[in-house]
């Protein structure tokens, strides 16, 4: 049963973290706290080229040093050619390329591919013996820009590789997987017909999630052909299934349990180290676990997409967009599957304009296979589409938020790939930032600036379960089987409390392992929290049907005339005569009697758009270009607001992340395709010293499927800060700045390039 946005009142109470207590004290079990009987500990030996054929492994003297117990390479693992997806969420990879990301076989696609693992007593003699392993290569030539790896004549990462579109596939091989085609009306027509054109092309970096806790995975491998998997998982199924299907196991002998998970935004949704654990536990017979340095996290998993986004808008002149072209270049390392498809839909989705032409391209690099990283392939495609969208309404002499406003999607227009949207509330969040104090204050300072952006995201669905068992003294025992990366338990102990008429305190939550609870997808895409509510009032419900069942004769009447109503269990018309729910449900829990239900959501429910605005201020530094954010508006629609508390952590937390994709972080590659700033020291992310207050505006349109209204919070946040920066430093200094990030030195030379120009225009 799935119910409306009406059925369930929210208090929006600000409830502590239910797991705040074991994470201040330490008690919380995260992946490196693994601790088990005879524990090894294995080190992983990685490429250092970018690009390279291996010729010959010899493991012969690493496997001859003391304390050494088992090394694995490429000759361990099945060979699997299957093509079929690895199930890994938001940025998919084929099961194919998924055992190659997990260790090298013939070629090395970037450096820190792994090519062998040591187990050992020690992580110290591990590490020692895996500079011990020979490997010989073929050094070949790399190439990391996605455009450079399209262009004829390129370095072929793949041999067999060949370009998907629409219309089929391409007849040779190539670096582009594939051709992403979206569009309606007639384009040439309508920027004929516009009075005002702006055309660029915008560039971004690979960033990182920084996530806090390195990946930290621990496998045992027993005598009787099953294995228990401990890892910091962003979903336990899904990591069974890839490890099903990489190691060519049997789901039912494979065990996954979740570790609490220190950050992931959704780079922690593929398993990448629990298949060497297996192997090696296999070999040796004792548990093994795999413990990432820092400089690995950022030398070899996943990091966010880096794109080349050429975007042309049309418009006339009193404000209607005629015609939209854009180009959408994704890099996707190494292996393809990068997130081009989902930023294409996301760019223009928060408008309606009358034809539009767009093209992605997934291309590979010899770089890191990419992953998920919060709203993936938004943020950059929402900066290149905000960037125009503001410069055309500068050309058009319009106030930027009324430009939008004359353009916007509203509830039942169709989005690029003809989908229409359900209930969304663009119009009265861009009204609701035209009036905000933060857009009619004055600027301050010689070169301050102010600008605005939207973000879209789709909110995913999937399938979430639950199960309910009501206990003796009528509190409830909840257990989950969706991994906890942003307070979600805490909004599900609410969420239940509060559609049984009970206090949070007696709503008693864990997270189940792959053994004890029905499926439940992965927590990513924005779909955890309205997923797993809807699930929570399926289960609800069906406990409250037992209760009248079994109270129905204390209150003098048949089930079919006991009502449930703000917690209590009444007979209908019969004045003063009722139950509490812990009353009723001790009574009807009482003896031998126990009741317990189980629910999983209905998987489609209809999509429930997260959207997001930010209002952001800077001044900009003339003599350095260093770009001071001054002040900082994030508005969002939720939906409904579970928890207050978590709706603006999420919310200030991914617009900090944002923020730092704007202005600070990215790789940097030398011309052999070495990682140059493998740290936290060099990959410089924002600290606290580096932001102003992040304030938050929460708006509430109701979702209008699922019986709570809510919207994921999680994705939208991210999406619009660089289209917002970009779009005030542009009003401090008349500069477009159209690669990111918009660092010192690059916005340094943008004034400088823009002033020549500027001079050489009035010589002219």
């Amino acid at each position: 049963m799935v119910g409306t946005a009406e059925q369930i009142t929210l208090s929006g109470e600000r409830l502590a973290k239910v797991d705040a207590l074991p994470k201040v004290t330490g008690s919380a079990e995260f992946g490196a706290d693994i601790d088990l009987p005879g524990l090894l500990q294995a080190k992983i030996l990685r490429s250092p080229h970018a690009h390279a054929r291996i010729i010959l492994i010899d493991t012969s003297a690493a496997e001859s040093l003391d304390g050494v117990e088992a090394v694995v390479t490429r000759d361990d693992f099945p060979d699997i050619q299957a093509a079929g997806s690895a199930g890994t969420g938001e940025v998919d990879i084929s099961l194919r390329y998924l055992a190659e990301l997990v260790i090298a076989r013939k070629k090395v696609l970037f450096q820190g591919h792994p090519v062998a693992a040591v187990a050992a007593r020690t992580a110290e003699i591990a590490e020692k013996a895996t500079q011990l392993i020979k490997v010989d290569y073929e050094v070949l030539a790399p190439v990391q820009d996605p455009v450079e790896a399209m262009a004829p004549g390129a370095p072929l990462l793949h041999d067999d590789l060949v370009t998907k579109s629409i219309g089929g596939q391409a007849d040779s091989p190539s670096n582009v997987a594939l051709h992403v085609e979206l569009g309606r009306g007639d384009v040439d027509a309508g920027f004929a017909a516009s009075d005002h054109i702006v055309e660029r092309t915008y560039k971004t970096s690979i960033v990182h999630q920084g996530y806090i806790e390195p990946e930290a995975e621990t496998a045992w491998y027993h005598n009787d052909g099953t294995v228990e998997v401990w890892a910091n998982t962003q979903g336990i199924f899904d990591h069974r299934s890839q490890l099903s299907k990489l190691l060519e196991m049997e789901p039912g002998n494979i065990l996954v349990r979740g570790t609490e998970v220190g950050g992931a935004f959704g780079a922690k949704a593929q398993t990448r180290i629990s298949p060497l654990c297996v192997v090696l536990s296999r070999k040796t017979g004792k548990p093994v676990q795999i413990v990432l340095s820092r400089t690995e996290v950022l030398t070899a998993t996943g990091p966010g997409a880096a794109a080349t986004i050429t975007v042309k808008i049309g418009a006339t002149n009193d404000g209607k967009m005629k015609a939209v072209q854009a180009r959408f270049v994704y890099g996707a390392g190494a292996y393809p599957g990068a997130p081009v498809g989902i930023g294409c839909l996301c760019a223009f989705a928060p408008y309606q304009p009358e034809a539009a032409r767009i093209d992605g391209y997934d291309v590979v690099t010899n770089t890191p296979r990419v992953a998920a990283y919060r709203a993936p392939g938004a943020t950059v495609g929402s900066y290149a589409a905000e960037s125009a969208i503001d410069e055309l309404a500068k050309k058009l002499g319009m106030d930027p938020i009324d430009f939008r406003l004359a353009n916007i999607s509203k509830t039942g227009d169709q989005n690029m790939n003809d989908m229409e949207f359900t209930t969304i509330g663009i119009e009265e969040m861009l009204l609701a930032a035209k009036g905000h104090p933060h857009y009619t204050a004055p600027l301050k300072g010689k070169n301050a600036g102010r600008g605005i952006a939207i973000g879209w995201w789709p909110n995913g669905i999937g399938t979430s379960s639950c199960r309910m068992t009501v206990n003796p003294d009528g509190t409830i025992s909840l257990v989950v089987g969706t991994m906890d990366l942003s307070s979600t338990r805490t909004g599900f102990v609410q969420l239940a409390a509060e559609t049984l008429g009970l206090k949070p305190s007696e709503v008693h939550i864990t997270t189940g392992d792959t053994s004890s609870i029905a499926y439940s997808g992965t927590a990513g895409g924005s779909r955890v929290t309205r997923s797993m509510g809807s699930a929570i009032y399926d289960a609800s419900q069906d406990i409250i049907g037992q209760i009248k069942e079994r109270v129905a004769s204390k209150l003098g009447v048949t089930p079919e005339f006991v009502d449930f109503a703000d917690g209590q269990f009444a007979a209908r018309d019969v004045p003063d005569n009722s139950l509490s729910f812990r009353e009723a449900a001790t009574e009807a829990a009482s003896g031998a009697r126990g009741i317990v239900a189980s629910a999983s959501n209905n998987p489609n429910m209809r999509p429930a758009n997260g959207y997001a605005l930010d209002i952001a201020d800077v001044d900009v530094d003339p003599d350095t270009g260093k770009v001071e954010l001054t002040r900082f508006t994030a508005f969002q629609d939720v939906g409904r607001v579970v928890n207050p508390d978590a709706v603006e952590g999420q919310v200030q937390g991914g617009a900090v992340q944002g923020i730092g994709w704007a202005l600070n972080e990215e790789y940097v590659y030398d011309d052999t395709g070495v990682l140059q700033n493998a740290s936290l020291l060099d990959y410089r992310m924002p600290t606290a010293l580096d932001l102003p207050r992040i304030d938050t505006v929460i708006l509430e349109t109701p979702a209008d499927d699922g019986p709570y209204g809510v919207r994921g919070v999680g994705e939208p946040p991210i999406v619009p800060p660089a289209g917002a920066i970009a779009n005030a430093i542009d009003d401090a200094i008349g500069v477009r700045m159209t690669q990111l990030p918009m660092s010192p030195e690059r916005v340094f030379w943008a004034m400088r390039d823009a002033a020549e120009s500027s001079a050489e225009a009035a010589g002219d």
